[in-house]
């Protein structure tokens, strides 16, 4: 088993908060105004999406997961977002018309589709002449500690589900010059790359599981493979981890992001 993060997945810690903390940072680089209309890709929980609707004039979220959906409009009642739409939609097949956007966002996802080029493409083909899209991912392991730590977990306790010969698809934007040769070849103009860092800290070593194990699609593979007394050691071996490495509380995890920025 590859462990990839699931484009509902892992890497992106879905209704945690845990990315809310980029948000503002990523959509500081992307020039995103008031007078824009916003398409976000693979948006999940929202942890984007409420920042995009006080940026953009309207946005259209969207997911291939229709739970997440779900929960995405339920969030979207609860905290007012009254620009904000959601549709269940493929970020490879966008069911959106060309040039019908000015901003096209995609965090933590692109990574993990199957084909990120044709996934840039799409972006690229709903924007119009002169919109900017803003994509991101994860850097290397060793600068993600919060997924490096569950990584290690599931190597110590079952090594035969980690997949050797190669890196994890979730790395796949950690180069910034392939990055930035990716979104060039998709035909986007003046492209910007870099990283962002922060910071995450949690009081309880529980808190560490309940992010992890949070019932994302790789996780549950994960889960239904070795059972309820394997998910209970795996469990173990992260906060013995955790506890070793990352003690006393708070425990505090460094997570670089890359970021992406083009011009249709």
């Amino acid at each position: 088993m590859e462990l990839g993060c699931g484009q509902q997945g892992l890497c992106r810690a879905r209704g945690t908060g845990h990315h809310g903390g980029y948000a503002e940072e990523f959509l500081d680089g992307s020039s995103c105004d008031p007078t824009m209309a916003a398409l976000e890709v693979a948006a999940g929980s929202g942890a984007l999406t409420g920042a995009l609707s006080r940026r953009a004039g309207s946005v259209l979220a969207t997911d291939f997961s229709p739970e997440m959906v779900r929960l995405l409009r339920h969030r979207g009642r609860t905290e007012g977002w009254e620009n904000v739409a959601c549709a269940v939609m493929d970020g490879q097949a966008l069911d959106v018309d060309d040039d019908r956007f000015d901003f096209v966002a995609c965090t933590f996802a692109l990574m993990l589709f199957p084909d990120r080029a044709r996934g840039l493409s799409e972006f690229r083909r709903v924007l119009r002449p002169g919109g900017r899209v803003m994509v991101s991912g994860w850097a290397t392991p060793e600068r993600f500690e919060f997924f490096d730590v569950f990584l290690r977990a599931i190597k110590l306790t079952f090594p035969h589900l980690v997949q050797s010969g190669g890196p994890s698809p979730a790395f796949s934007l950690a180069d910034l010059d392939d990055f930035r040769g990716q979104m060039q070849s998709a035909g986007f103009a003046g492209v910007e790359v870099g990283t962002v860092t922060r910071e995450l800290s949690l009081s309880r070593t529980e808190d560490v599981w309940d992010i992890l194990a949070v019932g994302t699609p790789t996780v549950q593979q994960i889960f239904d493979k070795i059972g309820a007394d394997g998910k209970a050691r795996l469990r173990e071996a992260l906060i013995g981890i955790v506890e070793r490495e990352f003690g006393p509380s708070p425990f505090l995890f460094r997570n670089t992001a890359t970021v992406g920025y083009g011009v249709a």
